[in-house]
């Protein structure tokens, strides 16, 4: 859970900090590109393909200020700890983790210019290979102001793969048993409980072919789903019971239906960033043998096979394993729980016994479109 979602996600703890959202535009844009960058897409464009169109090359900061931060003592503390679920004398902690910025299919790093302050530790995650940053500030916890920034530039694309159906049939077989294994699994959030199987089967009783099944289910949720925020409460179970939700509960649907039938999915994380939208967001995706894993979006229209050029993407997968997790981190006090975070956008937190107030932002620095 990021920061700024920490009310919608996490409702019983709104009482332990304040937070501020900050959306900002683009604050300098550049509408024409440069030579340099004409050249760098057109090597790229020849790299990638005629599955990707409409590059843009993208600046941006994502920061987090926390404010009047104060370490609790004394009765102050107990009481915290005690609002919290946690024991009397849990000391007061702050750890925060991020996401880093990197490399996917659709969106490659030109420049990571700077993070600061520097953290703590960077790991790769033990499930996904998700790359994050640690940031312990437990000694800074009487410091007043902490300012977590970081300056990014990359190229994103409009990626809408062309697949032969009866190809990526044919070809079933030879999808690697690790991701066959790992991505139809059940899991927390995506319970595979009766109803929902009982669902799909009858769904694709008549379908042959798993990407003719896995439109079928992206078109089965677009027509049953009704766009709510926030959910009452997070997960496919939720999702099937109400069938509304937010993006979220779309992609936890959407996965959920498809591991059922044998399709392997997962969700990608981040956030729409282009002018007057950096919005959060998740999406699915599905693994075909022939061309890996290809994007599903079922909030959009135009979802199915397509991933525009209007992402940032922050993660993969759900219930990411985080070093470093306290072992008093639930989700009725954190964003942690059973040393695994739901999943990551732009910041995760685990905190007790503190004061503070917390505001964050995602700027678009500059943007340019190259056809």
């Amino acid at each position: 859970m990021t920061i700024f979602m920490y009310n919608h996600r996490r409702t019983s703890i709104l009482s332990l900090i304040t937070f501020l959202v900050l959306l900002n535009a683009c604050t300098n844009p550049l509408l024409k590109p440069t030579a340099e960058e004409v050249l760098l897409v057109k090597k790229y464009a020849q790299s990638l393909g005629s599955d990707c169109t409409d590059f843009r090359i993208v600046s941006g900061e994502f920061k987090v200020v926390i404010s009047d931060m104060q370490a609790l003592t004394g009765d102050s503390l107990k009481r915290k700890n005690i609002q919290q679920g946690l024991p009397v004398d849990t000391p007061p902690s702050l750890k925060i983790w991020s996401a880093d910025i990197v490399d996917y299919p659709t969106q490659k790093m030109l420049d990571i210019s700077g993070v600061e302050p520097q953290p703590d530790t960077v790991f790769s995650d033990s499930e996904y290979a998700n790359r994050i940053l640690h940031w312990n500030l437990d000694s800074h916890l009487n410091s007043g102001d902490v300012t977590l920034s970081r300056h990014f530039k990359y190229l994103t694309f409009d990626y809408r793969p062309m697949v032969d159906s009866k190809a990526e049939h044919q070809n079933w077989h030879i999808i690697p048993k690790d991701i066959s294994d790992k991505y139809t699994r059940s899991e927390r959030f995506l319970e595979q409980d009766d109803a929902l199987v009982d669902t799909v089967f009858t769904l694709l009783e008549n379908i042959p072919d798993p990407v003719s099944q896995a439109e079928a289910i992206y078109q089965w949720i677009r027509q049953s789903m009704s766009y709510v925020y926030p959910p009452q409460e997070r997960g496919v179970r939720n999702a099937l019971q109400t069938l509304e939700g937010d993006c979220g509960q779309y992609t936890a649907l959407y996965i959920t239906m498809a591991r059922i039938a044998g399709i392997p999915a997962r969700q990608q994380s981040g956030f729409n960033f282009v002018e007057g939208n950096t919005g959060a967001h998740v999406w699915s995706e599905i693994y075909l043998p022939l061309k890996g894993w290809v994007p599903v979006d079922a909030t959009r229209e135009d979802g199915f096979l397509h991933l525009d050029n209007k992402r940032i993407i922050a993660s993969i997968g759900l219930n990411i394993p985080l070093a470093g997790s306290p072992d008093w981190a639930s989700f009725e006090n954190s964003e942690v729980e059973d040393g695994k975070t739901d999943f990551m956008q732009m910041y995760t937190l685990a905190s007790s016994g503190i004061s503070a107030s917390f505001s964050s932002s995602r700027t678009i620095l500059r943007s340019v479109k190259i056809k």
